[in-house]
């Protein structure tokens, strides 16, 4: 594996793990999940996503983009194997996999698009912020 690789694997999973943490320390109030027709939507961690594949891409390049999307894909598996070993769960399986569907395709997108931009960008903003140094 590329090394460019592996380190936009690990900016990208260390930016998601500090934004949840930082949603954490805020409240659930700043993290509610929008409700839709399709199933709630946790607006601030779809922005996580496209933010830390962002920074994914701006340092692994252009073949981060399927990464990407298999890193996010990793966290769904491992959430929702989580939630299937609580004791208690209050919904079936089904249902939870109903009900994130939404979230689950939009941020396999977000993280695809943001790795995209910033392998497209990165040099740019990259260039731009080296001018002003």
């Amino acid at each position: 594996m590329d090394k460019r690789i592996l380190w936009g694997c690990i900016a990208a999973l260390g930016m998601l793990l500090l934004f949840a943490w930082f949603t954490m320390l805020l409240g659930l109030r700043m993290n509610q999940a929008l409700a839709t027709p399709l199933g709630k939507l946790p607006w601030l961690d779809l922005l996580s996503v496209l933010v830390a594949m962002t920074a994914g891409g701006v340092i692994a390049g252009p073949r981060f983009a399927r990464i990407a999307a298999a890193l996010v894909a990793l966290v769904w598996v491992l959430s929702m194997a989580v939630l299937a070993t609580l004791p208690a769960s209050p919904l079936p399986m089904s249902a939870v996999l109903r009900s994130n569907a939404a979230a689950i395709l939009l941020s396999l997108t977000f993280a695809v698009l943001g790795a995209h931009l910033g392998a497209q960008y990165g040099p740019q903003w990259l260039a731009r912020v080296r001018r002003r140094a």
